[in-house]
């Protein structure tokens, strides 16, 4: 590392047992004083050879005069046991904050610009509040096109690359917001049974009760080296893995990390997140979900146009197909919210079995459709009825059982082997009546309530769908939750935020 030439304060490690995660070290207030240090502070920590970029927090108690506070989780990176002599100096002001600073002012930034955050980033020379201030900067001013292009390409270049020799490769991404929308469980075994890979990395949860790789943990391992992913992909065609696991576009983790508690999403950086990791694997052909509806992400049918528009402009600047199907998410899409009930979903689909969701089944084909059609192994109009040919043949079946295997799981799982909370509501209808509307963010909350994602066996069974008929008693939906008192929450929530609306039948049926 390019460091200045600063006074160098010989320390001796104090483990600290507490994890942060964040690279923050603890000097004694007194000593950082003496050497012009102030909390917040970007310093280096010479551990050996090797130099790292720390930020400075302060104590005037915990860490004595001679000591540097090393906190768990950074003391397990670094291979520290506690009692090594380090050396611990102040480090110079880094060159992306010109570049952040430019980006405030409503400039745009250049290749290396961008490039200078990134690699700032990655390297801790840049603190949250500092990232924080690009990300609302980039919210407030906007990235332009090739803004865009370069935080994309600096994003990838920050971790591993996937490659393939084969083309082409295919993914698929959503927009999300839509509970039980775990029509990547069945894309992925459907295109992969026609012999074209598809290499997808998924997310855990942030705000909905289930994400990809929480619900695929329930059949099999997700977590993957680069080079294991790609093994993987190589030998059954596709693979559904924990993004965060392979080292594909790290930056973005960073980011979001920090986008999270400030709940914001500049346009242009979550189109930089997504196609990054789809550009780290190497993707050429994409299809991509906008959900509409009024409780989905997007409500708006010409919003989520535009937003379509934007994918595809992007996407062909950088080499990339996309396709791009806007669909109805105006309420959940499957009977299961949670990692096992939409597990359960997706094996009953597989295997044909009568209580089978069939707008989850209609859905995954007409997405998987659209893939095989944008990559041209289908032509107009007729990848829908060759993916659903697969499902219903049993090739996606037996796709996804080789997928399950060579990922660690049991590839004949049952769904009694799926575990399931033993705790359980019932929402019974209190009268006879229609269902208008079942509230998506409403849902997602009450299932988060009682454990899901971190419990697979929590979340909710939809019964009765929007546009049933019901009548007084019937059972509208099913909590599961795997703790008395998580139960306690989420039926406290579903009291508060009224997930399910009903109609009244102002006519008997007319016969």
């Amino acid at each position: 590392m390019d460091y200045y030439r600063a006074k160098r304060i010989l320390s001796q490690v104090k483990i600290i047992d507490i994890k942060t995660g964040k690279k923050i070290i603890l000097l004694n207030k007194e000593v950082a004083e003496e050497n012009d240090i102030y909390i917040g502070q970007r310093v280096g920590i010479k551990i050996g050879k090797e130099e790292h970029a720390v930020i400075v927090d302060l104590t005037e108690e915990l860490v004595r005069k001679g000591e540097v506070g090393i906190f768990k989780d950074i003391a397990e990176e670094y291979g520290l046991k506690g009692g090594e002599i380090v050396e611990v100096f102040p480090l110079p002001y880094p060159i992306s904050l010109e570049a952040i600073r430019k980006k405030i002012n409503g400039y745009s930034l250049s290749k290396e610009e961008i490039e200078s955050i990134i690699s700032d980033l990655m390297r801790n020379r840049l603190s949250e509040a500092e990232i924080a201030a690009f990300i609302v900067s980039s919210q407030i001013r906007g990235l332009g096109d090739e803004e865009v292009i370069h935080l994309i390409n600096a994003m990838v270049n920050s971790g591993e690359v996937v490659e393939f020799k084969e083309k082409p490769i295919l993914d698929k991404h959503s927009i999300g917001g839509v509970a039980g929308n775990r029509t990547t469980m069945l894309i992925v075994p459907i295109v992969a049974a026609l012999n074209l890979k598809i290499p997808k990395t998924s997310s855990r949860a942030i705000t909905s009760p289930a994400g990809t790789a929480d619900t695929m943990e329930v059949l099999a391992e997700v977590e993957f080296s680069a080079e294991e992913l790609k093994e993987i992909v190589e030998k059954v065609n596709g693979a559904i893995v924990w993004g965060g696991g392979v080292n594909i576009a790290p930056a973005d983790d960073y980011m979001i990390r920090i986008r999270r508690p400030l709940r914001l999403d500049p346009q242009g950086i979550l189109m930089a997140s997504i196609l990054a990791k789809k550009k780290a694997v190497s993707a050429s052909h994409v299809i991509v979900d906008i959900p509409i509806g009024s409780s989905a992400k997007i409500e708006d049918f010409s919003q989520g146009k535009q937003l379509g528009k934007y994918f595809q402009r992007i996407g062909e600047m950088i080499g990339m197909k996309i396709g791009v199907v806007i669909t109805d998410g105006s309420s959940p899409i499957g009977n299961g919210v949670g990692p096992s009930l939409e597990c359960r979903d997706i094996l009953r689909i597989l295997r044909g079995d009568k209580n089978l969701c069939y707008p989850l089944m209609e859905k995954s084909a007409l997405l998987a459709g659209k893939l095989l059609e944008l990559s041209g192994k289908a032509t107009r109009n007729q990848g829908y009825e060759m993916a659903m040919h697969v499902i219903k043949t049993g090739k996606a079946l037996k796709k996804m059982k080789e997928i399950i295997e060579i990922q660690g799981g049991d590839p004949n799982v049952k769904e009694d082997d799926l575990p399931l909370g033993s705790y359980t509501f019932e929402l019974k209808a209190p009268r006879k009546g229609r269902i208008k509307h079942i509230s998506n963010k409403a849902i997602s909350k009450v299932a988060r309530d009682a454990g899901a994602p971190k419990d697979k066996g929590a979340g909710i069974e939809i019964l009765k769908n929007k546009g049933d008929v019901v009548k007084r008693g019937d059972i509208i939906l099913r909590i599961y939750s795997e703790s008395e008192s998580k139960l306690g929450y989420a039926i406290k929530a579903l009291e508060e935020f009224k997930p399910v609306v009903m109609d009244k039948i102002l006519l008997e049926e007319m016969l």
